[in-house]
């Protein structure tokens, strides 16, 4: 689950001071003076304009985002600006700013997607006192207003906001770095990546994995809130002897295509020319390769496990084992009743948003849907603690935020899928499924348990299911496990889920 957001703006101050100097008319002794012309001096040239940095937060519906924004003169353009854009909780750094204005009354700017939609674009206006160092003002965003507040920094001053990450390796690393790309066997689109490997020589062969990102357009580390948990993953895994390949999902990062257009078959596809990627380099023992998908790459991950054989194990961590459409309202009661909602209110949510999703596999009426997600979505927000206060028009664009995402083919692919079947395909293929007992997302006692129903039918004798207490989706130690906590936890991936993944994989994959 995650909070897009778009544009960010950034102030600055435009001084222009203009000074005037005379200067006297020398004077001649013992004569009679003459009529002296005087010119003023030139005035000095206006002090040029100088890089601004503010910082601030964007406040959204149950969270708040840090953002830094980098504003300097557009050399280009004489007279105007342009900027850059940090989101370190979305991982969004150095996006670059669309129409930047800036002078001593407030500053405004868009940032937007390249190629996205007008309800992707995010307007940020802020105001302030004439030459003041604070402004204050809104995001606009798909028809929705957020509160926005802005600090421009002093000289000299650095940014201290944004998410610490003690567990986020920084290079020199004690192993090999290269960026990689392959093609997709569907219709040829680029995939890039990332490829991490021991860095003893390639003479010696080691075990690999491929990771398989959650749902949503995800980049290579899999990155949210902050977190990069795929880049300490990968960290832990390669310092202990494997092979890594983590790449971004379609029309993410250095890979091309479009996330949004993509089904459960395609990401499966794009799997499997990952493996065969991987079983021709030189560092790699193709004979112990297998695959690690989180969340939604767990379906992948069983999917491709079921469909190609060349998977010698594998490895799901929060991964589903009911259907899609049966995980949104398992999810949606688990997070409502978590945020202290009233347990009497869930089963009648519950039972609209089924009803809402039969609707939208059968494809019904606009009209009808849009009925149903209004109801459902003031709901939830009546059962929030406290309830979250929502103008009719931020009611409007939630109801079509939701719809358009079950309208892509990649949520409606989510929504058709069953990992039953694939499982009980596993026959021999040694799986290690691990789950948080504070996962809310996919909660851990009823998928870890279809799971292993599915693989006991499989007669599959190599199967370790295990619930970490304490962790959440993440695979963070949390308190309660709602995703308000996930940017605010400081630890990226529990100690022993690293244990647990490197352990298990190094007990299979001897070489023989």
């Amino acid at each position: 689950m995650r909070i897009t957001l778009r544009p960010l703006a950034s102030l600055s101050l435009l001084v222009v001071p203009v000074m005037l100097a005379c200067r006297p008319a020398p004077m001649q002794p013992m004569a009679q003076p003459e009529p002296v012309i005087v010119e003023p001096a030139p005035a000095p040239a206006p002090a040029p304009a100088l890089p601004e940095t503010w910082v601030g937060t964007i406040e959204l519906l149950g969270a708040s985002l840090d953002v830094i924004a980098r504003l300097e003169p557009d050399p280009d353009k004489p007279g105007t600006w342009r900027g850059r854009l940090d989101i370190p909780m979305q991982g969004l750094k150095d996006f670059p700013l669309q129409d930047v204005d800036l002078d001593a009354d407030g500053l405004e700017f868009t940032l937007a997607p390249p190629g996205g939609s007008e309800a992707q674009r995010a307007v940020f206006v802020a105001s302030r006192e004439p030459g003041a160092a604070t402004a204050q003002g809104e995001l606009s965003q798909n028809g929705q207003n957020f509160p926005l507040k802005l600090r421009r920094l002093a000289p000299g001053e650095t940014p201290d906001v944004g998410p610490k990450r003690p567990q986020e390796p920084k290079p020199p690393f004690p192993y090999a770095v290269r960026e990689v790309s392959f093609t997709s066997e569907v219709d040829g689109v680029p995939l890039a990546g990332t490829l991490t490997a021991p860095a003893d020589g390639t003479s010696k062969r080691h075990p690999a994995v491929v990771l398989l990102t959650g749902s949503g357009a995800q980049d290579r580390d899999e990155s949210i809130m902050g977190h990069k948990p795929f880049l300490v993953l990968a960290d832990h895994l390669t310092r202990n002897g494997i092979v890594v390949l983590r790449y971004d999902d379609r029309g993410v990062g250095g890979s091309g295509g479009d996330s949004s257009k993509t089904s459960h078959t395609t990401q499966q596809r794009d799997a499997s020319a990952a493996l065969t990627w991987l079983q021709s380099q030189p560092e790699v023992d193709p004979t112990r390769i297998g695959l690690i998908g989180h969340s939604e790459g767990a379906n992948i991950g069983i999917l491709t496990a079921a469909a190609d054989k060349r998977v010698a194990f594998l490895v799901l961590l929060a991964g589903m084992g009911v259907s899609g459409k049966q995980i949104f309202p398992m999810q949606m009661a688990a997070l409502l009743r978590a945020a202290g909602a009233a347990e009497d209110a869930l089963p009648g949510l519950v039972k609209l948003q089924n009803k809402l999703i039969a609707a939208l596999m059968k494809q019904a009426p606009r009209a009808q849907l849009e009925d149903l997600a209004r109801e459902l979505a003031r709901g939830q927000l009546a059962q929030s603690k406290p309830p979250t206060p929502v103008t009719p028009e931020q009611l409007e664009a939630l109801v079509k935020a939701s719809l358009a995402a079950f309208e892509t083919e990649s949520l409606r692919s989510l929504l058709r899928h069953d990992p039953r079947p694939a499982l009980r395909k596993l026959k021999t293929t040694p799986v290690l499924a691990l789950n948080g007992s504070l996962d809310l997302q996919v909660p851990a006692a009823e998928n870890l348990g279809e799971i292993e129903k599915a693989l006991r039918a499989a007669k599959n004798k190599d199967v370790t299911i295990k619930q970490l207490p304490g962790l959440n989706h993440l695979f963070q130690h949390a308190k309660t496990g709602q995703v308000e906590e996930y940017s605010k936890i400081e630890e990226t991936l529990a100690p022993e889920l690293l244990n647990e993944v490197s352990s298990w994989i190094a007990a299979h994959t001897v070489a023989k």
